[in-house]
């Protein structure tokens, strides 16, 4: 049980969209009022101390308890900037875990009491080979979203000794839902902190290397195509200076020649026709080229 020594009673920042870890910087811009007055309370301290806390629910503009996680990070303000449009520009520096306990308003802002949760310590050897593994994993996914980086990144991660704060400077990186970053922050073991962003990187770069696959398949086929398309022209151009038509021209020629021949209806000559003008006006790689020959061909075999 927490000795009264060790509670404390500081303004509370509900954040959104993200968690604040202990030991990392955030940046972060604060237009709710009560926000603001929060971190103004903040600032008028010595210590310049706040608790920031993720809500539940995003939508909630006036949080209370039960709409907040009970467990925060005691953070310091290291810097503040007042924009033009009203909103503060602040950098804040995670310092502790914490347990909040109870909230109540102090004029515009709301405070929170709260306890220390420090974070866990142990080692072990398979500590170490979740921390190894983690990492090899936060290489192989940064290579893809990150590749102008990726070395520099990865010398930072192979580096990197202290598991908790591995994890938490590799959560911002990948974006991760607040749901999973906040677990990371409740994890009790560090053991259990480093299973939780292995299955989340695992998943990522799932995700990561199926999106690379799908654009480089994409690319593969446009390259085809514009291959393709590079040939009829060479070939073109080759049958212009031997005076010959190209394969294309003989097409539309043949279908033509058909068409005349052909006993139709009037308005389906005169649908044909306009057809073949369309035919003849589109480049070969065009998709529809190959669905309106298709088409002439089919109207031709009509009996």
């Amino acid at each position: 049980m927490s000795s009264p020594e060790n509670l404390q009673t500081l303004p509370v920042l509900p954040i959104k969209h993200a968690v604040l870890f202990p030991s990392m910087l955030m940046p972060l811009n604060v237009g709710r009022p009560s926000s603001i007055a929060a971190i103004e309370a903040a600032l008028a301290s010595e210590e310049k101390e706040i608790v920031v806390v993720a809500q539940r629910d995003a939508a909630v503009d006036s949080p209370s308890l039960t709409d907040l996680y009970s467990i925060g990070t005691k953070a310091v303000i290291k810097k503040m900037a007042r924009r033009a449009d009203g909103l503060l520009e602040v950098v804040l520096l995670g310092v502790d875990r914490v347990v909040l306990l109870k909230l109540e308003q102090d004029g515009a802002y709301q405070k929170a009491r709260i306890k220390p949760l420090p974070l866990p310590q142990e080692k072990s050897t398979e500590i170490e080979a979740l921390r190894r593994e983690v990492g090899e994993l936060a290489v192989r996914a940064l290579a893809l979203t990150q590749p102008q980086a990726a070395d520099r990144l990865s010398q930072l991660i192979t580096d990197a000794k202290d598991s908790l704060r591995l994890v938490y400077t590799l959560a911002p990186m990948f974006s991760l839902e607040l749901e999973k970053e906040q677990a990371l922050l409740e994890a009790p073991t560090v053991a259990d902190c480093l299973r939780l962003m292995h299955s989340y990187l695992a998943q990522e770069l799932q995700v990561l290397e199926l999106r690379s696959k799908i654009a480089n398949e994409a690319q593969s086929e446009m390259s085809r195509e514009q291959r393709e398309y590079l040939l009829r022209q060479q070939l073109r151009a080759i049958q212009k200076e031997l005076g010959g038509e190209n394969p294309e021209q003989s097409e539309v020629s043949l279908l033509r020649e058909r068409l005349e021949k052909a006993d139709l209806p009037e308005e389906v000559r005169k649908e044909a026709e306009r057809e073949l003008g369309r035919l003849e006006k589109l480049p070969p790689a065009a998709p529809d080229y190959h669905v309106t020959r298709t088409y002439l061909e089919f109207l031709l075999e009509l009996p």
